[in-house]
């Protein structure tokens, strides 16, 4: 089954609460950041501490709702978060973001302009483009015969108990929405819940 995420990462960074620690006679800044899993190798981050000086504490989420529930119970205090565009909007709304500094982010100048005023952050006061992808289905062409052309191959009574669905509600409530030809953003409750049994009949 191919699996790639499709979510635009963004950094988020709350310059002002920057932590100062003694290191001998040298002041050191400490820069708490929290991200997804297996984003940034331990080298790059080693790296960056010693061009810098700058101490990095490196914590890892695996859902923007394992993420979300630590940072809203006051679970953890971060410099830089890498949360979704939807979990941007709803940490704006809640008061949750500290608006940036553009003066420290120079190369925002770079970013190419379609991902910039986004509906989550019309304003780019919070946020800033990380990183984007696709969802899409990886199979073993050897085992599947079938033409891979819909989503619907993933509730193929011949594949079940054979399919790994994306550890992701989000993701994977959308994916079923669309198999289903309903909007991957809908509200009503009769589509949703139709997806929701989807879900279970396709489950091992």
């Amino acid at each position: 089954m191919k699996k790639s995420r499709r979510f635009l990462l963004l950094v988020l960074l709350g310059i002002s609460i920057l932590v100062l620690t003694s290191c001998g006679k040298e002041e050191r800044i400490v820069l708490n950041v929290y991200n997804w899993g297996d984003y940034i190798d331990e080298s790059v981050i080693k790296t960056f501490e010693k061009q810098f000086k700058i101490k990095v504490n490196y914590d890892t989420f695996s859902t923007n709702e394992d993420m979300y529930v630590k940072i809203k119970s006051g679970g953890g205090n971060y410099d830089v978060l890498f949360p979704s565009d939807y979990a941007v909007k709803r940490m704006i709304n809640e008061g949750m973001l500290h608006k940036l500094d553009f003066d420290n982010i120079p190369n925002y100048q770079y970013i190419e302009d379609r991902f910039k005023n986004l509906d989550y952050d019309p304003e780019n006061e919070y946020s800033i483009p990380y990183m984007w992808g696709t969802v899409g289905i990886l199979y073993n062409q050897t085992m599947v015969s079938k033409p891979v052309t819909s989503w619907r191959i993933l509730w193929d009574e011949e594949y079940k108990k054979q399919i790994l669905m994306l550890d992701s509600q989000r993701d994977s409530i959308g994916i079923t929405l669309k198999m289903l030809g309903y909007s991957m953003n809908t509200k009503n409750y009769d589509q949703l819940e139709a997806a929701k049994q989807a879900l279970i009949k396709q489950k091992p």
